[in-house]
């Protein structure tokens, strides 16, 4: 089974609101495949898996008018669809979202950022009817009838003072050398109060950073491994992590299957046979 995950902190079912299902609704009429994969061929439809769906509801949980989570860590292997859902629900916020807003595509390199934020123009220029709502320019896409805008930023955190986010796209958090960019474009929602999210998206990485600490995707994972134990109780902060078990023999099947949800489906077998190796101790 492809949900729940093995780690999800818990969301109460009078959380699930209209804004996770218009969410859906729009990834559903908007949502395209922009590589060619075993999901499709470039260009056609983005059809939700019923995981897929059920993480958006997570996502846009609702609470007090707002968002439920201000914090998302969505920790999920490689080929599993991760780029295409979170550019569309970058437009998404971007029309939907608070006039004004500032949606932001953040990585630990520029040209990471950019991935999820070309699929996005992608996405525009495939659907006329969107199309005439922004302007597309190089690093950023404006809607001048809300003055919204969406922006690519790389991780040189000094230089993001005065931001005012109301949504943040975190792409690979694991590859972010230092917890920098996270708690600076994470202290830039606050004006807003519950009114902005961000949301990390990540394949697991390494433990520790450059300064020799625990990363920040690991220290989110741990995190949120206790508010889904229970042990703590935060419910602004969400995580869904797919993981096998620590027994699991990385070489079966079963095992790519437990950690992967999109496995024989969005991604194909033989792509874990042939890159079967030795998890090295540093990951988690």
């Amino acid at each position: 089974m492809s949900w729940p995950p093995k780690y999800l902190t818990p969301v109460p079912a009078d959380a699930f609101g209209m804004r996770g299902e218009v969410a859906i609704e729009f990834v559903e009429n908007y949502g395209i495949i922009t590589k060619d994969s075993i999901a499709g061929n470039r260009g056609s439809p983005l059809i939700l898996r019923d995981w897929q769906k059920e993480l958006i509801r997570h996502i846009y949980a609702e609470a007090d008018g707002g968002y439920r989570h201000l914090r998302n860590l969505i920790l999920i292997p490689r080929k599993n669809g991760k780029s295409a859902l979170a550019s569309t629900l970058a437009i998404f916020d971007l029309l939907y979202g608070p006039e004004g807003g500032e949606v932001y595509s953040i990585a630990a390199e520029k040209e990471q950022a950019r991935i999820v934020f070309a699929d996005a123009k992608k996405i525009l220029e495939a659907h006329p009817d969107l199309n005439t709502l922004v302007n597309l320019y190089r690093d950023a896409i404006e809607v001048p009838s809300t003055g919204s805008i969406y922006r690519v930023l790389s991780a040189e955190s000094y230089s993001k003072e005065g931001l005012n986010a109301s949504s943040v796209f975190a792409d690979e958090v694991a590859a972010m050398q230092t917890r920098e960019i996270w708690d600076v474009m994470s202290l830039s929602m606050a004006s807003r109060g519950n009114k902005a999210h961000m949301v990390g998206i990540t394949t697991a990485g390494l433990r520790q950073d450059i300064t020799g600490q625990d990363s920040i995707a690991y220290t989110l994972r741990n995190y949120g491994v206790k508010v889904a134990a229970g042990e703590i109780d935060d419910p602004s902060f969400f995580m869904a992590a797919w993981e096998a078990s620590q027994e699991a023999d990385h070489r079966k099947p079963e095992t790519w299957a437990e950690a992967n949800p999109g496995f024989g489906d969005l991604n194909a077998e033989s792509d874990f046979v042939s890159a079967v190796r030795t998890t090295p101790e540093a990951e988690f």
